[in-house]
């Protein structure tokens, strides 16, 4: 039997992303073994993100000739909940062996897709992808990259690998752990995956420049990152902001959402 491949590519407002990444994506998405599914998370877009995608998914639909053709899928946010939200919906939704996270705007290398599978069918449990080369981002971008990873690591003892961003990768069973266990608006995902994994494997890459659009990171939102990136890590704290249903990490539009 097939393994499932969901590639979870998180939206926002990336209308002029979603047709580019999938062409670019489907080159490395076929062999015999797998059976490849891109999942993207629209994040409350405003423009027409959501109707590209659904225009995608009808045009494969309609001229599907083979059983392993690449299929498309989307889940959609009543209003936009932000990047973390978006990662969450995919770890609760997806009922694939392996799931890939990774950007729709091509900063994130397709290519490097088979390389992760790879890991997965040698006993990888999660596969962490680390820039090596950082096309397209701010020399403030890099310099506030660089000195939270030499803080956090020397005085806040911070064991997370560096260099690693939310291109990442984990097998079914780790996606349950996360699901299950950080029901929380505190939260940092990529440092919890690093947490509850049992074999990491690492994929060196090279960061491109995005596509189409700019960063939606600034010095203020890198900040804020930060330090939800070091207060996550205390369970205390974790549970104190715990998801309810009267504040839920995000809401998923029912009537837009096709899986």
């Amino acid at each position: 039997m097939k393994k499932k491949v969901d590639i979870i590519a998180s939206c926002y407002n990336e209308e002029d992303n979603v047709l580019p990444f999938f062409d670019e994506a489907k080159k490395y998405l076929s062999d015999d073994k797998h059976e490849y599914n891109i999942l993207y998370i629209d994040d409350g877009s405003t423009d027409k993100t959501y109707e590209k995608v659904v225009e995608l998914r009808n045009n494969i639909e309609k001229n599907q000739k083979e059983n392993n053709e690449v299929k498309v899928s989307i889940i959609s946010f009543v209003h936009n909940f932000g990047h973390e939200a978006a990662m969450c919906a995919g770890f609760d939704n997806s009922k694939a062996d392996y799931l890939i996270f990774m950007d729709v705007d091509l900063q994130n290398p397709p290519a490097k897709i088979p390389e992760i599978v790879k890991e997965f069918e040698e006993g990888a449990d999660c596969v962490l992808l680390r820039r090596v080369k950082y096309e397209g981002a701010s020399l403030v971008k890099k310099f506030f990259s660089k000195s939270y990873y030499l803080f956090s690591s020397i005085v806040l003892r911070n064991k997370n690998e560096r260099d690693v961003s939310d291109f990442f990768a984990v097998d079914k069973n780790l996606a349950k752990t996360i699901s299950e266990k950080y029901k929380t608006r505190l939260r940092f995902v990529r440092s919890f995956v690093q947490h509850e994994a049992k074999n990491i494997a690492i994929v060196n890459y090279e960061n491109a420049a995005r596509n189409s659009g700019v960063s939606r990171y600034n010095f203020f939102k890198l900040t804020k990152l930060a330090i939800i990136s070091e207060l996550s890590r205390n369970k205390f704290l974790r549970d104190k902001y715990k998801a309810t249903d009267d504040n839920p990490i995000y809401i998923i539009d029912e009537t837009k959402t096709k899986l």
